[in-house]
């Protein structure tokens, strides 16, 4: 693999990951989604192999690595792991461990941040039954307590929900008057947590999905995440780095299928000739490649523009996401349609448009990345 827009020791990394990956994840991968499980084993591994301490400064334990080279490991994990639904769990959980450090006080960097990069698992609570993917709308309320908040709601759809260790939860407190959204950290082992069952998905499942209950969960004053009443704007920054992943991951996770239908379309053949020859199996096999060049230049640009903290950050990273899970599921159905029948049978081909399918609406759905993308550019009109 040969790509342009990463330097050397990018590329090494994403390929030391992949090499993880292919050796710890893909062996299980279709035992973990015939059972419909995360693969705890394989999630404690990359944890092992320093995976969580990549983007973390080297005095919080980290390895003093850059939010990009994180990035790229967990492109070297889709990669290499033949299983999609895995990789966003990791997607989910990353976004956690760059908000404790980008936006955590001390006692986060103590009590909360060193058992994430260890193994316990991680999650964002955003969404809720009535209001999707509008967060503004949260019914989630904080009231004060003594020595901290009483945290009562619901979140609905949560990825890594039925496993989660810690949750980012967003609520409000309505004290506070308008501008009342904050974010919580919550330890889901405590009293007053109870979890769903654990969503039956059409794909994606080895990424367990569902439902937080929170009655009146009792949480110390240092569990606030940023300022009380400022949450949208925290948010708005730690679910950029997830979009901008969702991208990069779908090109990675098209590399290996990539080379398989190309190896596949010089053997097939029909009328006389390999596949490959027609002029319709070249396009679609173009196409996906087209697809990975993309949403890899656009990922990186929108992570880059998140570390430098440009005004645009955000409006890049709903591109890349948008780009990235759109571009997935036309590959994803090129792939079937160039194996024909068999790629249609129920087996690793349409698995992989099942899950393709599902990033769609994972990580907010392409129209809410639309009305971010106009809400930007509006804005910048406005300043303009």
């Amino acid at each position: 693999m040969t790509v342009a827009l990463m330097p050397p020791q990018e590329l090494a990394l994403e390929d030391q990951f992949a090499d993880l990956a292919a050796r710890h994840v893909a062996p299980r991968s279709a035992q973990a989604y015939e059972a419909e499980v995360l693969d705890r084993l394989a999630w404690r591994r990359m944890a092992a192999d320093g995976l969580w301490r990549i983007g973390v400064p080297v005095e919080l334990g980290g390895t003093g690595g850059t939010w990009r080279d994180l990035a790229t490991a967990i492109a070297g994990i889709a990669r290499g792991s033949d299983d999609l639904g895995f990789t966003l769990s990791l997607i989910a959980h990353a976004g956690l461990v760059r908000a404790l450090v980008e936006h955590g006080t001390a006692w986060h960097h103590r009590h909360i941040l060193p058992p994430l990069m260890r193994g316990a698992i991680g999650a964002t609570a955003l969404t809720e039954p009535h209001g999707g993917s509008d967060v503004a709308r949260t019914r989630t309320v904080a009231r004060r307590a003594d020595d901290g908040w009483y945290l009562t709601g619901t979140k609905d759809h949560i990825t890594n929900a039925p496993v989660a260790d810690r949750a980012l939860v967003l609520g409000r407190i309505p004290d506070l008057g308008r501008r009342d959204i904050t974010l919580f950290l919550v330890n889901l082992r405590s009293p007053g947590v109870r979890r769903g069952s654990p969503e039956e998905l059409l794909g994606l499942r080895t990424s367990p999905t569902g439902a937080l209950h929170l009655d009146d969960v009792f949480l110390p004053e240092e569990a606030v995440l940023g300022r009380p009443g400022e949450g949208l704007a925290t948010l708005y920054d730690i679910i950029s780095f997830d979009r901008a992943l969702y991208g990069l991951v779908a090109a990675a996770y098209l590399e290996p299928r990539l080379d398989a239908v190309l190896r596949f379309s010089r053997e097939r053949e029909a009328f006389g000739a390999p596949i490959l020859d027609h002029q319709y199996v070249q396009g679609r096999i173009t196409d996906i490649r087209i697809t990975i060049e993309t949403a890899r230049a656009v990922s990186l640009a929108g992570i880059d523009a998140l570390v430098a903290r440009d005004p645009e950050a955000s409006l890049r990273c709903s591109v890349a996401k948008l780009i990235g899970s759109e571009g997935l599921v036309e590959a994803a159905e090129n792939l079937m349609r160039l194996q024909g029948h068999t790629g249609y049978m129920r087996g690793d081909v349409s698995r992989d448009l099942q899950d393709a399918l599902g990033t769609l609406i994972a990580g907010g759905t392409s129209e809410m990345q639309r009305k971010n993308i106009l809400n930007q550019m509006l804005a910048t009109r406005r300043q303009a």
